[in-house]
């Protein structure tokens, strides 16, 4: 899964080094030649809330079609970094959805070959999968308040693999190269300036 991915990303953002590409390669089949599945996630979570970090039962919402507030509960993914959990007041959280519940191809999800979707095959997340379309902030005190308060779990934390993965799944999603005609268009009106 994870070398199949390295060879999408590399499609999608051709910039990532050959090196790094070719040593991730190279990890990946030393794990398979040992017949060793990669794990994504710690034993146990880190000792402070961290970006990549799996909460249980958070509250969702977005806007539906018709402009009407939906509203859904579901785990959730930290996006915010580390070092913004320290200095802001806010925490942005994606939803973790259920497999089951997913409408589209299953493979392309599991493969990571969809650019909105995370899906990391170990222990607590396999059955299911990163939404970063429902991307919601939450006051980080409210958070940290429902962790104290034991509302909220801090069901578990990536680990350097996981979180390689994360950054790599992140930049795809949101910086991607754009594609022909968008980046014509920018650039006829930077000539006009």
């Amino acid at each position: 899964m994870l070398s199949e991915f390295i060879d999408f990303v590399d499609s999608v953002l051709p910039s990532v080094s050959p090196d790094f590409r070719d040593g991730a390669k190279k990890a990946i089949s030393q794990f398979e030649k040992n017949g060793e599945q990669i794990k994504y996630l710690m034993h146990r979570p880190l000792n402070q809330l961290s970006q990549g970090d799996i909460l249980s039962k958070v509250p969702f919402s977005f806007f539906d079609d018709n402009g009407e507030l939906q509203n859904f509960v579901a785990d959730a993914f930290v996006i915010t970094t580390s070092c913004n959990l320290d200095n802001k007041d806010m925490v942005l959280l994606a939803p973790i959805l259920p497999l089951e519940a997913f409408k589209g191809n299953l493979v392309d999800l599991k493969k990571n070959k969809i650019f909105d979707f995370m899906f990391i095959d170990d222990s607590v997340l396999s059955d299911k999968y990163i939404s970063f379309e429902y991307i919601n902030p939450y006051s980080k005190k409210l958070i940290t308040n429902g962790i104290k308060n034991q509302n909220i779990l801090r069901i578990a934390s990536l680990n350097q693999i996981g979180y390689y993965f994360f950054v790599i799944k992140l930049t795809v999603y949101f910086l991607r190269k754009e594609d022909n005609e968008t980046l014509a268009e920018r650039n006829l009106e930077f000539n006009y300036l």
